[in-house]
C-alpha cells in the first residue's frame, strides 16, 4: 500500500516541500491568518540580530533580570554562537552554573520545539530525497554536541521515518557501536533500512577508517535480517559528510 505524505495544515501543502528544514517563515498575510502574534511582531523578531533574539528570550524567561541584552552578549562571547549557548544550556555544565534555571528552561523549549517541527518535516518525505532537510535536522541535534553521539535513523520499506534512536554517546573522540544492538532494535521496530549517523566533536566530519571498519560491520549485520543500511552520516561543526554520497558505502 502506497504511504500518503502528510500534509501541513498551516499551509495545505505538503511539509516537505518547505525550502529549509531549520525554520518556517511566513510572509505578513499568513502571519495573520495563522494567528500566532501580530505580523508587525513578527517582521521585528525575523529582522534581528543573534544578539538581540536571545536578549528577548532572556527577558521573556526572567522578567525581573536587570540587563537582559547584556546576558546575551556574555553568553554570546561564552558559546561563541547562538547555536552554541543551545547547546550549552542543554548541557548544563559548570559554564551554565551562573545563569537562572528559567533561562535554560527556556532555551530547552525552543530547541524542542524546533527539533520537532524539522523531524515532523522528515516524516513527511522519504527519508534519502529530504537532503537538504536531513542535513539540517542533524545539525540542530547533533554539531554542537562535545562527545561523540551514535543515532540511528530507522525507516520503512518505503523510506519513511520510523524513529530516531539515540544508541549512545562516548568520548570526545569514540563512541562505542554495538551492530548487534543497532540489528535488534531495527528489527523492533520492524524496520526495512536504517541511516547510521554520528557527530565529530572535532569539527571535521570525514570518516576515520574506524568509521569504515564500524560501518561494514554493521552493513554485515543488518544484512542477515535484510535490512538495509542505506546512508551513514558524519554531522561536524557545520558540515555533513556522507559516505553514501561519497561513493564509501
Amino acid at each position: 500500500m502506497t504511504r500518503r505524505r502528510p500534509t501541513d495544515p498551516l499551509q495545505g501543502t505538503p511539509s516537505g516541500e518547505m525550502e529549509d528544514a531549520s525554520f518556517f517563515r511566513f510572509g505578513q498575510e499568513g502571519a495573520q491568518e495563522v494567528g500566532f502574534f501580530p505580523a508587525s511582531e513578527l517582521l521585528e523578531v525575523q529582522g534581528t540580530d543573534d544578539a538581540a533574539m536571545l536578549a528577548r528570550l532572556v527577558g521573556l524567561a526572567v522578567p525581573r533580570l536587570s540587563g537582559p541584552d547584556g546576558v546575551a552578549r556574555r553568553l554570546l562571547a561564552e558559546h561563541g554562537t547562538l547555536a552554541g549557548v543551545f547547546a550549552a544550556a542543554g548541557r548544563a555544565d559548570d559554564a551554565w552554573k551562573p545563569w537562572p534555571d528559567a533561562l535554560r528552561v527556556m532555551l530547552l523549549v525552543v530547541h524542542e520545539a524546533r527539533r520537532r517541527m524539522q523531524e515532523a518535516v522528515l516524516r513527511s518525505q522519504r527519508l534519502l530525497a529530504s537532503g537538504p532537510q536531513l542535513h539540517a535536522y542533524l545539525h540542530t541535534v547533533m554539531a554542537h554536541e562535545r562527545v561523540e553521539q551514535i543515532r540511528v535513523l530507522y525507516v520503512d520499506k518505503e523510506q519513511y521515518l520510523l524513529k530516531d534512536v539515540l544508541m549512545g554517546q562516548g568520548t570526545v573522540d569514540h563512541a562505542p557501536v554495538y551492530p548487534r544492538e543497532v540489528v535488534r532494535r531495527g528489527l523492533e521496530l520492524e524496520a526495512a533500512g536504517l541511516i547510521l549517523v554520528h557527530n565529530h566533536p572535532s569539527g571535521n566530519p570525514a570518516p576515520s577508517d574506524s568509521d569504515i571498519i564500524m560501518t561494514e560491520r554493521v552493513i554485515a549485520a543488518a544484512a542477515v535480517f535484510d535490512m538495509i543500511v542505506l546512508d551513514h552520516v558524519i554531522v561536524g561543526g557545520g558540515r555533513t559528510f556522507s559516505l553514501k554520497a561519497k561513493g564509501l558505502l
